[in-house]
C-alpha cells in the first residue's frame, strides 16, 4: 500500500472498528537524543516504566545519560517544542536504571529515581518552557542500586512507587509507597512473595484500588530447576495479576496465575509478561506476553489474554508475530483498542479487543524499534485517553530516544 504524505504528515487509511472508514495521521519521526544510556539499566532496559506524557502544557519525555559511573546516571526531562525539536527543561541524578515519568492532573510532573540507591521522586508544574522540581525520599521502598522500580497514577492523582526484591533463592518481595492527595500523605504496603517478581506493571485507581501485573524472574535453582547449557542464568516462565480493593488496608490478592514449567522435550520455557499490561474503561485487564514451552510445541507465540474485574479469565489467545518482537495495546477516547507492534504495523481490534483486523504500516523513518519497545502516553502514565497517542522508542543500539505521534481524530489537522 502506497501512503501519501499530506503536508508534513502521513494519511493513512484505516479501518476503525466496529467497521466503516476513517484515517489516522502520523507525524514524521523526531529523535529527541542521540545520547541515551546504554549497557545495563541503560535507557532502553525494562518496558515497563512509564515514559512520555502530555499535559495542557505539552508533550514531555524522560530518558537517562551517562553520568559518573553506571550508578550514577542522569535523567532529563525535555519537552516538545512547536518547531519539532526538544529542550532539556530539568535534569537530576537517577541512579543505575531508566526513570519513570507520571503526570498529575494539575499538570505537575513527577519524575521516579534511584540516586545513590535511594528512592526519589522529583514534581514541579511547567510553566512556559520551564518548570523547577523539588525532590522528595519514596518512604519504605527498597534502598539498592538494582530495585527493578515501577510506578503509576490515576486520573484522581494517587500515585503508586514499587521496588521488588529477590530472585537469587525461594521468597520476594514488593514495597510499594501511594502518596494519596485525599489524604496528603503517603501510604506504604510490604507484600511477601513465593519468588521475586519484576517488570511490573502498576495500575492505581480512584476507588482505592491497586492492580500489578508482574513476571517471574528468578535464578533456574530457586525453582529447583536444571539450568540448561547455554541459557540465561535467570527463567522467566511465569506472570501473576494481584488487585487489591483498598490499598491502604488490604492486601494484595491473585487474580491471574500462568506458568510454562519444563519438561524433558522443551526444557528451557519462556513465558513473559514485560510486553505490556493495560487495564481498559470497563476495568479489564489486558496482558500482552510471549509463550515458549510444551504447551506451544516449542514455538514462541505472542499472546493476549483479558481478565474480567472477577478475576475471570475472559479471553487467552494469539496475537500476529508478524507485527514485531514489541506490541503495546492501548484505546483512543472512542475506546476503541488497538495493538502498536514494534514492526511499524498499527492494528485495529474489535470493540471487545480480541478479534484483530487488518494492519496499516506506519513509517518509522527507517529507526529499528530495539528493546525494550514503545514508550506510550497511556492512562498509567497519567495522561488522560485521547485521539492522540504520543510514541518513542529506543534505536540506534539504545543510544537513540525517537518520537512520533499518531491522530485518531475525524478533524486531525496537519503536525
Amino acid at each position: 500500500m502506497r501512503i501519501p504524505v499530506v503536508a508534513g504528515a502521513l494519511l493513512l487509511p484505516l479501518l476503525t472498528p466496529p467497521g466503516g472508514s476513517s484515517t489516522i495521521r502520523q507525524s514524521p519521526v523526531e529523535v529527541v537524543t542521540t545520547r541515551a544510556a546504554t549497557g545495563d539499566g541503560g535507557q532502553s532496559w525494562g518496558g515497563h516504566q512509564t515514559r512520555i506524557v502530555r499535559t495542557d502544557e505539552g508533550v514531555f519525555t524522560a530518558y537517562t545519560v551517562d553520568g559518573a559511573g553506571p550508578l550514577a546516571r542522569q535523567w532529563r526531562l525535555v519537552q516538545r517544542q512547536p518547531d519539532a525539536t526538544w529542550k532539556v527543561i530539568a535534569t537530576g541524578t537517577s541512579g543505575k536504571d531508566p526513570v519513570n515519568l507520571l503526570a498529575s492532573p494539575s499538570g505537575t510532573l513527577h519524575v521516579i529515581g534511584w540516586p545513590d540507591a535511594v528512592g526519589t521522586i522529583w514534581s514541579g508544574r511547567p510553566q512556559n518552557g520551564a518548570v523547577t522540581m523539588t525532590s522528595q525520599t519514596i518512604p519504605q521502598v527498597v534502598r539498592d542500586h538494582w530495585p527493578y522500580a515501577s510506578a503509576g497514577i490515576d486520573a484522581e492523582g494517587n500515585l503508586c512507587v514499587l521496588s521488588s526484591q529477590g530472585g537469587q533463592t525461594p521468597g520476594g518481595r514488593f514495597d510499594y509507597a501511594c502518596y494519596l492527595p485525599v489524604r496528603g500523605r503517603w501510604i506504604t504496603q510490604r507484600t511477601e512473595l513465593d519468588y521475586k517478581y519484576a517488570y511490573t506493571y502498576v495500575f492505581p485507581d480512584p476507588l482505592g484500588q491497586l492492580s500489578l501485573v508482574s513476571t517471574r524472574d528468578v535464578r533456574w535453582s530457586a525453582l529447583g530447576y536444571q539450568q540448561p547449557p547455554g541459557s540465561f542464568d535467570y527463567v522467566f516462565n511465569a506472570f501473576r495479576y494481584w488487585r487489591t480493593r483498598d490499598v491502604t488496608a488490604r492486601p494484595i490478592q491473585q487474580f491471574t496465575f500462568v506458568e510454562e514449567p519444563p519438561t524433558r522435550a522443551y526444557p528451557e520455557p519462556y513465558l513473559n509478561a514485560q510486553m505490556d499490561a493495560y487495564i481498559d474503561t470497563q476495568d479489564r485487564m489486558h496482558v500482552l506476553y510471549w509463550r515458549r514451552g510444551a504447551t506451544t510445541a516449542g514455538e514462541t507465540q505472542h499472546r493476549h489474554r483479558i481478565v474480567a474485574p472477577s478475576g475471570a479469565v475472559l479471553y487467552d489467545g494469539q496475537i500476529p508475530s508478524r507485527g514485531g518482537w514489541f506490541y503495546r495495546i492501548f484505546q483512543d477516547s472512542d475506546q476503541h483498542f488497538y495493538l502498536l507492534g514494534s514492526a511499524g504495523l498499527l492494528y485495529p481490534l474489535e470493540d471487545d479487543g480480541m478479534s484483530v483486523g487488518e494492519p496499516v504500516s506506519l513509517d518509522l523513518g527507517g529507526y529499528s524499534v530495539e528493546y525494550s519497545g514503545f514508550g506510550l502516553s497511556v492512562p498509567r502514565t497519567g495522561t488522560p485517553l485521547a485521539n492522540v497517542m504520543d510514541v518513542v522508542f529506543p534505536s540506534g543500539g539504545g543510544t537513540r530516544w525517537v518520537y512520533f505521534r499518531i491522530d485518531f481524530s475525524p478533524d486531525a489537522v496537519p503536525f
